[in-house]
């Protein structure tokens, strides 16, 4: 039986999936990254976490991450 967000969804945190993985190197690196959404916003920042729903980005600007829908992400690039 899957959790509350897999069942109104049908998505999953599956970390041995190859995008997981590499969003979770991502995390452990702190490196700088450029998230791209779909409307066409370009922001910049660490990612701090990554869950099934959101990313946390934590900009330079800001002292509390942005958390970020995973639906409206397009594009995610590491920028180091």
């Amino acid at each position: 039986m899957g959790n509350l967000f897999e069942s109104r969804t049908g998505a999953s945190f599956d970390a041995s999936q190859p995008g997981v993985r590499t969003l979770q190197a991502w995390v452990r690196s702190r490196n700088p990254v450029n998230v791209q959404l779909s409307d066409g916003t370009k922001l910049d920042g660490v990612l701090r976490w990554v869950d099934a729903e959101f990313l946390a980005l934590q900009p330079d600007y800001e002292k509390q991450p942005i958390l970020i829908n995973r639906t409206a992400v397009a594009v995610i690039r590491m920028l180091a």
